[in-house]
């Protein structure tokens, strides 16, 4: 049993849960806010793109500019709010639809995930398979409202939902100590030898 709450006890967690189909849209969610525009967020990317449309209207319509401004300016800013509104709709059915083709084929639908951390390194069991992944692997951790993510690399990310810890705080425990974990395995390898 983990000693959730003292921040002097080692780590020694084992966490289960079912892999679900809301696992994998926030899994996802978590994997495209490391991308390029994951820092904006869904409005953020929904704005950037309805500029970028706006930019194509005035663009296309550069000579209608000059004759009929009002017209080219109209049509713009129509076009930039209907963007803007609909993009973060089309992000949201776009992840439903994705996890509705992809989920099935994924290794670990639908099945039972245990999750082993302690100081040495990371021991997973899902379904029949084992693994083991030492700290030095995870490149960074993803805390979102929906779990924390540890990723191995821009593809592979380990699942910790919210709902597989008893409470917030033993959440926010596992966080910290993941992240201390880390940080002190950066260090110890940043160190001359």
């Amino acid at each position: 049993m983990p000693a959730f709450g003292r921040h002097d006890a080692p780590m020694n967690h084992t966490i289960s849960y079912r892999f679900g189909r809301n696992d994998y849209i926030a899994m996802l969610r978590a994997n495209r806010s490391i991308g390029p525009l994951g820092r904006l967020g869904r409005w953020g990317r929904a704005i950037l793109f309805g500029l970028l449309a706006a930019a194509l209207v005035i663009v296309y319509s550069y000579d209608a500019l000059w004759g009929v401004p009002w017209l080219v300016l109209g049509a713009t800013a129509i076009v930039f709010v209907m963007v803007v509104l609909v993009a973060p709709a089309g992000e949201y059915l776009g992840e439903l639809l994705l996890a509705r083709w992809m989920f099935p084929r994924y290794s670990i639908a639908d099945k039972d995930v245990t999750l082993e951390l302690d100081e040495q390194d990371i021991r997973s069991k899902i379904g029949g398979n084992e693994g083991r992944l030492s700290w030095r692997s995870i490149v960074r951790v993803i805390e979102t409202p929906d779990g924390l993510y540890v990723a191995l690399s821009r593809a592979e990310l380990i699942s910790v939902p919210r709902r597989a810890l008893p409470s917030a705080d033993a959440f926010a425990d596992l966080a910290r100590q993941i992240r201390e974990k880390m940080r002190a395995t950066a260090d110890a390898s940043a160190a001359p030898q």
